[in-house]
């Protein structure tokens, strides 16, 4: 069955593919970048170490005229570009088994990791990216208008379940067969979800394998390679961004990404650094896995909510929440010491309650400003390089979160460690007024202007 004609199918694969995404972010910007934290990486280092990894996020720009423009027909539009990514993007962590000899034991050196580390999150996130457009692009392509905002929040609660397994799971993996064992672990993951997409089609009539029997529809048949020119790519993105909609959307993404990077950044200097809370990496990686439950929930439900009250109210519950929280984290700092015993931490005390309840109470409110803008901006890629337009607003938000991340150093020592969250939490919430110059209408007005004067939109 054909993905186009199965919900079930469609939904389970999209799924799949931005799990594969998120384990490895969350070992990463998480797992590892608290190992590093643990053992002497500042917080300008830690940015500069995420700023890195997200870094080919900013590039899927380039990618998307890519493969709207090169097509190999007979196989999808999509699956062939997102089996090779997925293909890639496994490989390429190799790269950190190499390197264990400088991350653990006696010939540990953070200095040579930092370095080495930089590169190869780069490299690996550049085929993370590439299967990022194609799955989104696939999205576009195959879901019904009715449901893009509900299978949008599975998809990103997909994310963040990889993201917390990526954080939390592989945490203990690694505290018992190391880094290894850890990288190998995800790997057999990456590979397994590979298989989704190799044994379906995106349409009816489509070939599973290049030489796979059968037949093909015409449109599959004729040429086997499509490419659009350019020009028109750009004339559509001219288009696109015309309005003062549009454009205001955008800056409303590229400035809420950056209030996340600089306070995700400095969260885990708070977490780690025995100036404040002093936790272990692993302890650390096990409460930001946990915050994964309750935002990969509330990714499910912003889905529905979207749909239900709007999407626009619901980013903005989400930015001014999380805003709030901020500015009333950075008030509380007198009690960031505070204490409660349990028996949910691994040591067996649950040490510093305000942090926890910060770290799990924003997860919730960023998932329903991310699951919202992401379905928004489906709707607000209307030109024939849906594709391409899609990817700009996916491409703003991920250039935000690498400023916010890179100059989180900066913005600490400017402010200070509570005084970070509170000049950012400001910005964060007062992000929202600018949806009050964005309506989707006028997206529709000008399609139905461009129809009634002939022009293909």
């Amino acid at each position: 069955m054909a993905l186009a004609d199965n919900r079930a199918q469609r939904i389970s694969t999209l799924c799949a593919l931005y799990l594969a995404q998120g384990i490895p972010w969350g070992f990463m910007t998480i797992t590892l970048a608290n190992y590093m934290s643990s053992n002497g990486l500042s917080t300008a280092e830690v940015g500069e170490l995420t700023a890195f990894t997200l870094l080919p996020w900013t590039f899927k720009i380039i990618w998307a005229p890519v493969i709207d423009s090169l097509q190999l027909k007979a196989m999808g539009k999509r699956r062939p570009w997102i089996l090779l990514a997925q293909l890639l993007m496994t490989l390429s962590l190799i790269g950190i088994i190499v390197i264990e000899p400088y991350l653990a034991g006696e010939n540990m050196d953070m200095k040579i990791s930092f370095k080495y580390l930089l590169w190869i999150f780069f490299v690996h996130n550049m085929f993370v990216v590439l299967q990022d457009v194609c799955t989104d692009a696939l999205a576009v392509d195959i879901l019904p208008t009715e449901e893009q905002g509900r299978v949008n929040g599975l998809m990103w609660a997909s994310k963040i379940l990889g993201l917390s397994a990526g954080a939390a799971i592989l945490a203990s993996v690694m505290d018992e067969y190391g880094i290894r064992g850890a990288v190998l672990a995800q790997m057999a993951v990456l590979f397994v979800i590979m298989l989704f997409p190799l044994f379906c089609v995106e349409r009816k009539g489509e070939k599973r394998f290049p030489w796979s029997k059968g037949s093909v529809t015409e449109p599959c048949r004729e040429p086997t390679i499509v490419t659009r020119p350019i020009s028109e790519i750009v004339r559509d993105l001219l288009l696109g961004f015309s309005l003062r909609t549009t454009l205001f959307y955008s800056a409303m993404i590229l400035i809420s990404l950056v209030g996340w990077g600089v306070m995700e950044t400095t969260l885990k200097t708070v977490c780690n650094s025995n100036d404040w809370i002093g936790w272990s990496s692993t302890h650390t990686s096990h409460v930001m896995g946990f915050a994964g439950i309750p935002e990969c929930l509330m990714a499910v439900c912003a889905g529905w909510l979207g749909d239900r009250f709007g999407r626009k109210p619901m980013m903005a519950i989400g930015l001014i929440g999380y805003g709030l929280l901020s500015i009333g984290f950075a008030l509380s700092v007198d009690h960031w010491g505070d204490g409660l015993e349990t028996q949910w931490a691994a040591d067996g005390t649950w040490d510093n309650y305000i942090v926890w309840c910060y770290t799990v109470g924003y997860k919730p409110l960023l998932s329903i400003f991310v699951v919202n803008y992401i379905a928004d901006s489906m709707k607000m890629s209307w030109t024939n390089s849906s594709a391409t337009m899609f990817t700009i607003y996916m491409t703003l938000s991920n250039i935000g979160h690498v400023i916010g991340n890179k100059i989180a150093g900066n913005v600490e020592t400017a402010f200070g460690v509570p005084n970070s969250f509170m000049v950012m939490g400001i910005v964060t919430a007062a992000t929202s007024l600018l949806l009050l110059f964005v309506n989707a209408a006028d997206v529709e007005k000008r399609k139905t202007q461009l129809l009634d004067a002939g022009i293909s939109q």
